[in-house]
């Protein structure tokens, strides 16, 4: 037997079990998930009203300052009326009052319309917000019931990290690079071991020559899927 394959094989299953162990972490547990979803529904719903509202408020100072502008201007209007000298010039001058005043009430009702809208949309954010209260309450206790279920798992996670550390430290850089250039390519299985005289990998038949180059413990790639062939030396 290969040595350094033997380390291999036996990287390849602590890192198999790394990676479960890591997928655990960041799989929610149901009783967690469902909450969470309900949580996260509240607030996608609640970050639609705020943006609706800012929306809102930004039109509502927009047309704002439109109405002060308009006022102003029928001020300016206002007084010139007092200054014409001919009733054409009264004409004129009462024509440019009267179309602002019709745009200033036109603006004063759209502020009053989007102040409505404002208002109703608040009140949806705040029941939103103070019906959420017990929601979170049950979010948080869900949370930390799943991170306290995590605590032994993390232990885990670390010692297999450090199983991992070791390991790699024994075996040739050469080789060490190889096996994960192969563990990456092939969906993290780059020792495949041979079972009934094939790669347990891709089922391709190992030819007699090749496993007679194992037995004598050399280094060995299939001729189906490249990866590194491992034979368990069965017990004396």
């Amino acid at each position: 037997m290969n040595q350094d394959v033997e380390k291999l094989w036996e990287l390849q299953t602590v890192l198999s079990q790394l990676g479960d162990r890591e997928k655990q972490l960041t799989d929610k547990p149901e009783s967690f998930a469902a909450v969470d979803r309900e949580w996260q529904d509240v607030n996608a719903a609640m970050e639609r009203l705020q943006a609706q509202i800012e929306q809102l408020s930004r039109e509502r100072r927009r047309v704002d300052g439109e109405l002060t502008d308009q006022q102003e201007l029928l001020k300016k209007y206002q007084g010139q009326l007092m200054q014409v000298k001919n009733q054409q010039q009264y004409a004129a001058a009462w024509k440019e009052i009267d179309a602002t005043r019709k745009h200033v009430k036109e603006l004063e009702d759209s502020t009053l319309k989007t102040m409505t809208e404002i208002d109703a949309l608040q009140k949806q954010n705040d029941d939103l917000a103070a019906g959420s209260a017990d929601l979170k309450s049950r979010w948080d206790a869900e949370h930390a019931a799943w991170q306290h279920s995590l605590v032994d798992l993390r232990g885990e996670v670390e010692t297999l990290k450090a199983r991992a550390v070791t390991i790699e430290s024994t075996v040739p850089e050469r080789l060490r690079r190889e096996f994960h250039r192969i563990f990456k390519q092939r969906q993290n299985v780059a020792i495949a071991h041979v079972v009934a005289d094939s790669c347990n990998g891709c089922r391709t038949r190992v030819r007699p020559a090749v496993l007679q180059q194992l037995k004598r413990g050399d280094l060995v790639h299939c001729e189906g899927c490249s990866r590194i062939l491992y034979l368990e030396t069965p017990p004396s």
